[in-house]
């Protein structure tokens, strides 16, 4: 019997030891991923993955912590901040995405001028002996006149005396006294004409007329007819207006970006819509202690006149271009005053946050220092919803789709009536917290369902409401009451049919 049981009790254990190693080997189809594992190595907060616990607890968020097992390291940190969506929501909150792109930024700084005259174009008239204005031809300021027209004539007995003597000289012959006298009278602003008209005479002139040196218009007039003046006295102040300037103002914080050359584009009310263009003259180098600018200069063509000394203008400069560098949509970034972040869009409803450090603005386009590469894509609208008011944890519980049938799962809510739509097809509610759904109280737009009305609810009561899906999948309301009537479920689905 001893040699019976010898081969059976071999065959026993061989049975138990290749059913030991199949249970404590792992059964694999040939598709085994490399560098994973069961072993959690650590637990780290969802929305901080600088967290990290050697056991199971609570964020200081008050969040779950995540395990992260072993050869997943490199992927946890995407797979904590990223949050999936629906594409039912993704459509109905307008999410729309735009490619991070390599592009060379002009930017430009929006300012504002004002026309003034052109300095070099001015000419103030003074005499250079005292006397009395006869015979003024200019009677208010805001004339224009030409060059070489009449003025005034002045009388002086200096301008007189300065006559006898060049006449004397004349009589006398000798060439040096003609020579002087005739400087003296050019030294007093007596015109060659009237040189030469009192050299024909042979006497001298007790009026001497004073000529337009350029043509303009009088911008100042402090004479009078019979007024006695002195050399300080300002008579007339004439502004050649065929060319003016714009006085543009750059901030302190800017003026490192303007240089002469530079195109400027200004505007004005005086022509709305008309564009007027030019160059940066002349950079002032002092700063306005008082607006805290420097004053830039551009010289204008003004033919027809249009431009008047004083008017204001809209003034855009445009700086030089920029290397090329990583743009997004201006829109796409969120500045939160601590950080600056961007949502991914990682294709197949998943979102992911990523922070940058953004630069200049330029054409709706904001440059990316670091954070992107060209080619990612980014949200540029409906990227304040993913991002939630504070964390993508919040975010995830609002915009995940609810796991409900829609033909027999439904949510109840109560609100408040705030208004109807024109067609009567939806209404306005600011409703509390809908637990089954994992929405927030909000105030926000539903719809109708087919055969369901407010009937005679007033704006302003407080409703109960319930909620399923139509055949798109959207929410719509399929029952509706006053808050305070007591109604069975049977009750909630028999309103009257909408007229």
């Amino acid at each position: 019997m001893k040699h019976l049981y010898r081969p059976f009790l071999v065959l026993l254990i061989g049975l138990a030891g290749g059913y030991s190693i199949a249970i404590l080997t792992p059964w694999t189809d040939g598709t085994q991923s490399v560098g994973t594992d069961e072993r959690i190595l650590y637990w780290v907060a969802p929305m901080d993955p600088n967290y990290r616990r050697d056991a199971p607890g609570k964020s200081p968020m008050g969040m779950d912590l995540v395990p992260v097992y072993g050869g997943d390291e490199g992927s946890q940190a995407i797979a904590e901040s990223s949050i999936t969506i629906d594409p039912s929501v993704i459509n109905n909150i307008g999410v729309r995405t735009a490619k991070v792109e390599l592009a060379s930024l002009r930017p430009s700084l929006q300012t504002v001028g004002r026309i003034m005259f052109d300095e070099e174009r001015v000419a103030n008239l003074h005499l250079r002996a005292s006397g009395w204005i006869e015979r003024l031809a200019i009677r208010s300021e805001g004339e224009a006149v030409k060059e070489g027209d009449l003025l005034f004539e002045v009388y002086s007995p200096d301008l007189v005396n300065a006559q006898a003597e060049f006449l004397q000289a004349l009589r006398i012959g000798r060439t040096e006294l003609i020579d002087a006298s005739r400087e003296r009278l050019r030294a007093l602003d007596i015109a060659e004409v009237q040189i030469a008209e009192i050299e024909e005479a042979g006497k001298p002139q007790q009026y001497i007329k004073v000529y337009a040196p350029i043509s303009g218009v009088v911008t100042t007039l402090n004479a009078a007819d019979g007024q006695y003046v002195k050399p300080e006295t300002e008579i007339i102040v004439l502004a050649d207006l065929s060319v003016v300037w714009l006085m543009s103002d750059v901030f302190e914080a800017s003026a490192a970006q303007v240089r002469t050359g530079l195109t400027i584009k200004a505007q004005s009310k005086f022509e709305p819509g008309g564009v007027i263009t030019g160059v940066v003259d002349y950079i002032y180098p002092d700063l306005n202690p008082v607006t805290r600018t420097i004053p830039v200069r551009t010289v204008l063509q003004n033919l027809d006149e249009r431009l008047k000394p004083g008017m204001f203008m809209t003034v855009e400069i445009e700086g030089p271009a920029r290397p090329e560098t990583t743009v997004i949509p201006r829109e796409a970034l969120i500045r939160t005053g601590r950080e600056e972040r961007v949502i991914l869009a990682l294709g197949d409803g998943k979102f992911q946050p990523a922070a940058v450090v953004s630069g200049m603005e330029a054409d709706n386009k904001i440059e990316i220092l670091s954070g992107l590469s060209a080619g990612e894509a980014v949200v540029a609208s409906g990227q304040f919803l993913i991002d939630s008011e504070s964390s993508f944890a919040g975010a995830s519980l609002r915009l995940q789709a609810p796991e409900m049938s829609t033909a027999d799962a439904e949510a109840e809510g109560v609100g408040t009536f705030n208004s109807i739509s024109e067609d009567r097809r939806s209404i306005n509610t600011n409703h509390g917290p809908i637990d089954a759904l994992g929405w927030p109280a909000m105030t926000m737009d539903i719809a109708l369902a087919p055969g369901v009305t407010v009937g005679e609810i007033e704006i302003g009561t407080d409703i109960r409401f319930t909620l399923g899906r139509d055949k798109d999948g959207m929410f719509v309301i399929t029952s509706i009451s006053p808050a305070a009537e007591q109604r069975d479920h049977s009750d909630h689905h028999n309103m009257e049919p909408v007229q």
